[in-house]
C-alpha cells in the first residue's frame, strides 16, 4: 500500500516539473520573438534616418571627371525692374499703313487684266488697262493746245524779225526824207539863194518825222512783242496743264512728245501698281465696264503687319504705346517681336476686352493674314506688391523634385560640390524667371548642367533606399 501511494507521488512531482519546463520554454520563446521584432523595427527606423538625414543635407557632389562631362555654366542672381508676362490671344492683319487701294479716276471699259491674286508686284507694275472715252478727247484737247503753241511761238518770231516792221521802217524812211530836205535847205541859205520860211518848214517835218520813228520803235513793236510773248507764254500753260491732266488720270505724255501720233488707240490708259507688294484683293475682269473712283485691285505689303489682340479690361491699363511684346504663331515655333502702337480707346461689351494694335517685321512672310497668334505682353507690375525691382535668374537653372522647387549654388571653395536651394519663384519675362524668395542678390547659380546634377541628386537618393 506504501509503496503504490510513494510511485503517485513521484509521478505527479515529474508531471509538474514537465509542466514548468514547458511553461518556461514558450516564455523564452515568446521574449525571443518579439525582440527579433524590435530589432527590425528599429533598423527600419534607421535606414529611414539615414534617408532623411541625406534628402536634408541638401548637396551634390560630382567627381573631376563628371565635372568635366557635365561642362557646367553658372549665371548671378540679379536683380531688374519688376515686371511679368501677359499673354492673350491675337489675329494677323494687314498693315493699312502699308496697304492701298488701285482706283480709276475716269470711267470707261476694261481691255486687259495683268495680275491675278496672290501675284508680287513691283511699285509701277501694269495691272489692267483702260479703255475711256474721256481720255481720247483729252488727247485730243492736248493736241489743238500743242497747235495754238506752235502759232503762238511763230507769231513771236515774226513780229521780232526787223523786215515785218511795217510801220516803223516807214516812219524811218519819213525821217531819212525829213532829214536830207533839212539839209538842203540849210545848203540853200547858206548860199544866199533859199528863203528862210522854207528852212522853218524843213525843221518842223524833221522833227515831226524823227517823233513818228522813235513813236513806232519804242510804242507800237514793243507792244505787238509784248502780245505776241504773252500769247506764247499762255499756250505753253495750256499744254502743261493738259499734260499734267493725262497723267493724273493714268496716260501720261511725254515732255518732248508731241501728242499728234493717231496711229495708235489714244483712249487706252494703264492702271499701275502705287507700292511694292502683294495682290491681297481683285474685282475686275476683262471686258467688264467701270466707274470712275471705283477700287479695282488691293495692294498690301505683308512685310510688315499688324496684330489686334484682344486684352483683358483689367490688365489693358498696364499696356502703352511701344510695350513690347512678343507675337508666337498658334501651335508652331514662329515667333516674332512687335511693339504696341496703338490702343482703343472702347472695350467690347460683350468680352470686355480692349483692342490692341501691335506692328511686327514678316520676315519671310511667315505669318499669314487672318491667322490666330499667341500675343506675350511685357508689363510693369505694381511696385507696391514687390517693390520697384526684382530678383531674377535664367529659367533653365530652376528645377523641380516631386512637389519642391530648387536651384544648385556651387561652393565657392569646393570644386564639385553643389547646395541644394529651395527656391520661391514668380513670373517668367524673356526667359528671365523672378525668384521672391531662397537666393540673394548676386550669388551664383547653376544653368547649364542643372539637369545633370538633379539626375545624380535623385540617383543618390535610390541607392540609399536600397
Amino acid at each position: 500500500m506504501s509503496g503504490q501511494i510513494q510511485t503517485s507521488s513521484q509521478r505527479n512531482g515529474f508531471a509538474l516539473i514537465i509542466c514548468l519546463l514547458l511553461a518556461v520554454s514558450l516564455f523564452s520563446a515568446a521574449c525571443s520573438g518579439g525582440g527579433a521584432k524590435s530589432g527590425e523595427k528599429a533598423g527600419a527606423e534607421t535606414k529611414t534616418e539615414a534617408k532623411e538625414e541625406h534628402s536634408q543635407g541638401g548637396e551634390v557632389e560630382l567627381s573631376e571627371e563628371s565635372l568635366k562631362a557635365a561642362k557646367i555654366e553658372t549665371a548671378e542672381v540679379t536683380e531688374q525692374a519688376a515686371g511679368e508676362t501677359l499673354r492673350v490671344t491675337g489675329s494677323v492683319e494687314t498693315n493699312q499703313q502699308l496697304t492701298q487701294q488701285v482706283t480709276p479716276l475716269v470711267s470707261g471699259r476694261v481691255e486687259r487684266v495683268n495680275a491675278a491674286l496672290g501675284d508680287r508686284v513691283r511699285k509701277g507694275t501694269v495691272l489692267a488697262m483702260i479703255a475711256s472715252p474721256q481720255i481720247a478727247e483729252m488727247h485730243g484737247k492736248l493736241h489743238e493746245a500743242e497747235t495754238a503753241f506752235a502759232i503762238a511761238q511763230r507769231n513771236y518770231e515774226r513780229v521780232q524779225k526787223a523786215e515785218n516792221r511795217v510801220a516803223v521802217l516807214q516812219a524811218k524812211a519819213r525821217l531819212d526824207e525829213a532829214e536830207a530836205s533839212l539839209r538842203r535847205t540849210q545848203r540853200l541859205i547858206e548860199l544866199g539863194a533859199g528863203a528862210g520860211k522854207d528852212l522853218t518848214a524843213a525843221e518842223t517835218a524833221y522833227k515831226t518825222a524823227k517823233a513818228e520813228y522813235e513813236f513806232q520803235s519804242n510804242i507800237a513793236l514793243n507792244r505787238e512783242v509784248a502780245e505776241s510773248r504773252a500769247a506764247v507764254d499762255t499756250a505753253r500753260v495750256d499744254v502743261k496743264h493738259m499734260r499734267d491732266q493725262l497723267a493724273a488720270y493714268g496716260a501720261p505724255v511725254a515732255a518732248d512728245e508731241k501728242d499728234n501720233d493717231h496711229s495708235h488707240d489714244t483712249s487706252l490708259i494703264a492702271l499701275r501698281s502705287p507700292i511694292a507688294g502683294t495682290i491681297t484683293e481683285r474685282l475686275i475682269n476683262a471686258g467688264a465696264g467701270i466707274e470712275a473712283g471705283k477700287p479695282l485691285f488691293t495692294v498690301a505689303n505683308i512685310s510688315n503687319l499688324w496684330v489686334i489682340a484682344n486684352v483683358p479690361e483689367a490688365q489693358v491699363r498696364r499696356l502703352h504705346g511701344g510695350t513690347s511684346a512678343l507675337v508666337r504663331a498658334a501651335g508652331g515655333e514662329e515667333s516674332v517681336t512687335g511693339r504696341v502702337t496703338y490702343i482703343d480707346p472702347s472695350l467690347n461689351e460683350e468680352t470686355r476686352t480692349a483692342r490692341v494694335r501691335v506692328e511686327m517685321a514678316n520676315p519671310g512672310e511667315r505669318f499669314k493674314v487672318g491667322s490666330f497668334v499667341e500675343v506675350s505682353f511685357k508689363t510693369a507690375i505694381a511696385a507696391d506688391a514687390v517693390g520697384d525691382r526684382s530678383l531674377v535668374i535664367p529659367d533653365e537653372a530652376v528645377q523641380r523634385i516631386g512637389e519642391r522647387t530648387v536651384v544648385f549654388v556651387p561652393k565657392e571653395k569646393e570644386a564639385g560640390h553643389f547646395e541644394v536651394r529651395e527656391v520661391e519663384l514668380g513670373g517668367v519675362t524673356d526667359g528671365m524667371r523672378r525668384v521672391t524668395g531662397g537666393l540673394n542678390a548676386g550669388e551664383r547659380v547653376v544653368t547649364r548642367g542643372s539637369f545633370t546634377l538633379k539626375t545624380q541628386m535623385m540617383k543618390g537618393e535610390l541607392e540609399d533606399d536600397h
